[in-house]
């Protein structure tokens, strides 16, 4: 009956075309399927579409001890699985679980041994969520969206675990606690399988250390097709604590496969390579002594412990001279210095990185010079040829001359003369030394280089092109000039003469310029030796009550009392009168304003648009200039806070200001002007009333 339906509605289809007649193959295909078999006995449930469809199909046949359900859109572990008591084997593979929890089934969950939740939609392992499957030794978690697994999750609870399948997930670390096991038994047997993620690196927050392993544990870690690029060996060492190669023995069974990674072969990875060719010999098979580079490309698909030494090179940033570039041989602890024309400095680098050997290779038209520094003492090549180097300090000559270096390359620079320490210079081996190219002046200062030249001729390079280009031999090879043409030139009494003569003139110009600028040299030094402040001055003997008055508009206090402050912790500090502060009570502003400049020494007057604006600041400069004009032993000076507006200046003070000098305030040496204009006062009586060191 079953057929003739069949067979009657395929007729009927027919007529809808191709189209529909595959919709409907495939719906057949995928028709729900529940079955049995008994010599396993396993369950296999396909493409559920209902809960009750399964829960039916699993009541069933509840003595099953591997259930198979597939395809079935499950988005969690369906707690209907606690009737199945004798079940080991759970395959949930090809659903729609996004998270994994065993609450409602914990009854079952301890008896697995096997669970697979391969091609699910899990992303994330929690703390306690496998805690329950302490009899479980396989689990499959491949093909998922998981991206993180927090630390803790593979707890020493799942204390029968062997294989973790987590290939082509989104995790990009690898945590140690997956070996967690380890800290129960010395006779374990694990595989970790994360291949095909986005892995960079591995942590230990178990606390996995060496200790764990032994001659019986036999652990695989397998991260092929990741993002590791680079496996340092001393951070693996400290992790594990390694402190003694020795104890790697107990990583005997074990292996760590990190194939078809885009490893980055730079000096990091020396140590590595270095121990896989030691160690080799004592497990070929081992896919670690397989690994290959990812990059630089020179060295792309090359097995690393077939990599040359001198190719493991790194950039190295501490300590490298800005506008160059520093890079390291690890294998040779070598690093090479390298500054083309972007090096601005006349002089070669103050400092460099460390190692046992420096390579420096300088090409600028800036570098002039050449010094002593304390990295030469580990130069090996250094090559400063195609410069512009005029000097060689004899401490640079003093310093290399006691080290190993290979080659001094000097060519093709500008050097007239060379410090002649060279000439007790003991070359070693074969130490090698460049000169050619250079302008040197042949007088009778260089003459000594030629029999220099010829003892050393097996050292110092392409001698024939170690010319003069001055003197008597000019464009000749310095060894081919005869020694009686190596002058130098004496000076004639004219000459003399002549020198001696443009000497004096220099002299009384040097004077007149200094005569006419001493104020300005004078505020230099204050302002940038403080010793200055008090030898550039000069002094008073205190006579009257109070050193400063300064006369002011109140609305200008917040400058007033920034330079009071300053005036009165001065070293000796001034006694300044303010009037708000110092005039005496019962008398009038007038009398106070009279009294106080007949007590001080400096009148010292704040000139800003306040002051001009008031009738009592006005009659303070008229009192203090009547004053200044009857004794020139009385010292007055203006301070312009502001740009004035002329309308609001009186005659008389435009006249003072026209023809005498005050200090802006605005003026970047202000303070150190202040203090040229003020003398410094003293109690000693072992000083005269003026006894200036630097007088105006």
């Amino acid at each position: 009956m079953a057929m003739v339906i069949l067979v009657t509605f395929l007729l009927l289809i027919r007529c809808s075309g191709a189209n529909d007649l595959a919709i409907f193959e495939k719906t057949l295909y995928e028709a729900f399927k529940c079955s049995y078999d008994k010599s396993s006995p396993t369950l296999t449930i396909e493409n559920g579409v209902t809960d009750e469809q399964i829960k039916e199909c699993v009541k069933t046949y509840k003595y099953t001890e591997q259930l198979m359900l597939w395809n079935s859109h499950l988005s969690n572990i369906p707690k209907y699985l606690n009737i199945l008591r004798h079940l080991v084997h759970l395959d949930l593979s090809n659903n729609d679980i996004t998270e994994v929890t065993f609450e409602e089934i914990e009854g079952i969950c301890q008896q697995l041994i096997y669970l697979s939740l391969d091609n699910n939609d899990i992303e994330a392992l929690r703390k306690g969520d496998l805690d329950c499957l302490q009899s479980l030794q396989y689990l499959h978690l491949g093909n998922n969206k998981l991206k993180f697994v927090e630390n803790g999750t593979f707890s020493v609870r799942m204390k029968s675990i062997r294989y973790i399948y987590l290939v082509n997930n989104s995790l990009t670390v690898l945590d140690f606690s997956l070996l967690s096991r380890l800290k129960l038994s010395d006779n374990v047997t694990l595989t970790v399988n994360a291949s095909q993620n986005f892995i960079t690196g591995i942590t230990n927050s178990a606390n996995i250390t060496i200790q764990d392993f032994t001659l019986k544990t036999t652990v695989g870690i397998v991260a092929t097709h990741n993002n590791i690029t680079t496996v340092n060996i001393q951070y693996y060492f400290e992790m594990l604590n390694i402190t003694n190669p020795v104890q790697l023995a107990r990583l005997g069974s074990s292996g760590f496969d990190v194939r078809f990674n885009p490893l980055i072969c730079d000096c990091a990875m020396f140590p590595l390579a270095d121990a896989l060719n030691t160690f080799r010999d004592m497990d070929p098979d081992n896919p670690l002594f397989s690994v290959t580079c990812g990059t630089p490309s020179s060295l792309e698909g090359m097995m690393l412990r077939q990599v040359p030494k001198n190719q493991f090179n790194c950039s190295v940033e501490v300590n490298c001279p800005k506008m160059c570039t520093c890079n390291k041989t690890a294998a040779l602890d070598l690093v090479t210095i390298h500054c083309d024309g972007n090096y601005s400095k006349t002089n070669i680098p103050m400092t460099c990185p460390v190692a046992e050997k420096i390579n420096i290779n300088i090409k600028s038209n800036k570098l002039t010079k050449v010094s002593s520094r304390a990295y030469l003492s580990n130069v090996s090549q250094f090559d400063v040829s195609q410069c512009a180097i005029t000097t060689i300090e004899t401490s640079f000559v003093d310093m290399i001359q006691n080290t190993s270096f290979d080659a001094l390359l000097f060519n093709d620079n500008g050097l007239e003369t060379i410090p002649k320490s060279f000439k007790n210079f003991n070359f070693r081996n074969e130490q090698v030394l460049a000169l050619d190219g250079n302008p040197f002046n042949c007088d009778c200062h260089t003459r000594w280089m030629k029999s220099w030249l010829y003892l050393n001729k097996k050292h110092i390079l392409r001698q024939n092109n170690i010319r003069c280009a001055t003197g008597p031999g000019k464009n000749k090879p310095i060894i081919e000039v005869p020694d009686n043409l190596f002058i130098c030139h004496t000076l004639t009494a004219t000459d003399e003469l002549l020198i001696v003569i443009g000497s004096v003139i220099f002299v009384a110009l040097l004077f007149i310029i200094l005569s006419y600028k001493s104020k300005n040299i004078q505020v230099f030094m204050i302002s940038h030796f403080d010793i200055c402040k008090y030898c550039c001055r000069r002094r008073k003997h205190r006579k009257l009550l109070f050193d400063i008055f300064i006369p002011h508009s109140c609305e200008d206090d917040d400058v007033i009392k920034k330079i009071v402050d300053y005036l009165e912790n001065h070293d000796p500090p001034y006694s300044v009168c303010i009037g708000e502060k110092n005039f005496k009570p019962g008398l009038t502003i007038s009398e106070n304003i009279l009294d106080a400049i007949e007590s001080s020494q400096t009148t010292l007057l704040v000139i800003s648009n306040n002051f001009l604006k008031s009738t009592w600041c006005n009659m303070e400069f008229r009192e203090a200039h009547m004053r200044f004009l009857r004794d020139r032993n009385i010292n007055m000076v203006l301070i312009v806070l502001e740009e004035l507006d002329t309308k609001l200046i009186c005659k008389e003070l435009k006249i003072y200001m026209d023809t005498h000098v005050y200090i802006q305030y605005t003026d970047n040496q202000f303070w150190a002007k202040l203090l040229q204009s003020l003398p410094i006062i003293i109690d000693s009586p072992s000083f005269t009333d003026e006894s200036p060191l630097l007088s105006n």
